[in-house]
C-alpha cells in the first residue's frame, strides 16, 4: 500500500507543499479507532509537517480515491483540491531514440538493455 501511495499522491497534498513522498507519512483520513479503514481511499501521506497540522489544527483531510489523494478542508471551511504531480512523460532527444543510433545494437550493459526496454514502451 504504501507503494501505490506513493506513486498516487507523488507529493505532500497540502496545497502549495512540494515535499516528496518519500518523506511522507502514511495517515488514515478517517481515524481506525473511529471505524476507518486501512485501504487506499482513506489513507493520504502528507509530510511530517503538515501530518501534525492535521492532528492540532483545524485543517482536516478530505475523502481520496483510488488515483486521485486527498484534498484538505480549512477551519474556515474553504475545500482545497490536493495539487498533482505532474506525469507528463518526458521527451527524448533525437539522438536518443530508439533506432536512430546504433548504440542500443552493439554490446550492452544490462542498464542499457533496461532503458531500450523503456525507450520501446514509450515510444
Amino acid at each position: 500500500m504504501r507503494n501505490w501511495l506513493r506513486m498516487r499522491d507523488g507529493k505532500c497534498p497540502f496545497p502549495g507543499c512540494s515535499n516528496n513522498s518519500l518523506d511522507n507519512e502514511a495517515d488514515h483520513i478517517l481515524a481506525w479507532h473511529k471505524g476507518g479503514t486501512t485501504g487506499i481511499s482513506n489513507l493520504g501521506q502528507p509530510c511530517p509537517k503538515h501530518h501534525r497540522l492535521r492532528h492540532t489544527t483545524g485543517w482536516k483531510p478530505t475523502p481520496a480515491s483510488k488515483n486521485e489523494p486527498p484534498g484538505w478542508t480549512s477551519p474556515a471551511g474553504r475545500h482545497y483540491k490536493s495539487e498533482h504531480q505532474d506525469w507528463e512523460p518526458p521527451h527524448w532527444p533525437e539522438g536518443l531514440r530508439l533506432g536512430s543510433i546504433d548504440f542500443f545494437r552493439r554490446g550492452r550493459s544490462p542498464g542499457e538493455d533496461a532503458l531500450e526496454q523503456y525507450l520501446r514502451a514509450h515510444a
